[in-house]
């Protein structure tokens, strides 16, 4: 039987493994194509702020991209955050998926764009509702064509980076596991 750690590595090892076409033919890689950069993600997302009014809900996200980089991760890593001050029974809670969620965003088949735009229109309308568990269910990135899974890092940045985010955690594995992200906001 494979342990546990060996099974991971085979399953990274193979994220780039496509099937062949009905035909047998090869599918075809533009290399030259140019990925979407973390610092252009944010460069968008800044103007977007920009061009907003100031009683826009979107405004209430400021200073979205302040601070140092945030370092990518890969399909099968977790992700867990939390702000200064999170009590450790809530942590515990969000990590083994015991909070009730209150609103789900499921990012499957977006790109990166679409993403950007649902993600934080997400989070503003769950903090408007007062709501305070939710989950975003960004996937594992099988698809994605860059190195690492495009969703799940672009969600981690957004989540580390907005103020009323005070904690987040990778789901338990019957919950969607890496794929997907409890969130905790601040109480208002």
């Amino acid at each position: 039987m494979m342990q546990e750690k060996d099974k991971n590595l085979f399953l990274e090892a193979m994220l780039d493994v496509v099937p062949l076409a009905e035909s047998k033919r090869t599918q075809k890689t533009d290399y030259g194509a140019k990925k979407t950069s973390e610092s252009e993600i944010i460069q968008r997302v800044r103007n977007k702020h920009k061009h907003q009014p100031k009683n826009s809900p979107q405004s209430i996200m400021p200073n979205l991209f302040k601070g140092k980089q945030v370092a990518k991760v890969t399909a099968f890593e977790s992700l867990i955050y939390h702000q200064k001050g999170v009590r450790i029974q809530e942590l515990n809670k969000l990590k083994k998926g015991e909070l009730s969620i209150q609103h789900c965003l499921d990012l499957h088949g977006l790109t990166i764009e679409e993403a950007e735009i649902e993600i934080i229109d997400f989070l503003n309308q769950a903090y408007s509702d007062k709501s305070r568990n939710i989950r975003i269910i960004h996937g594992k990135g099988y698809n994605s064509h860059e190195e690492f899974p495009a969703l799940k890092n672009l969600v981690n940045l957004i989540l580390r980076k907005t103020k009323n985010v005070i904690a987040f955690a990778s789901t338990p594995e019957k919950q969607g596991g890496t794929g997907a992200v409890n969130i905790l906001l601040k109480a208002q």
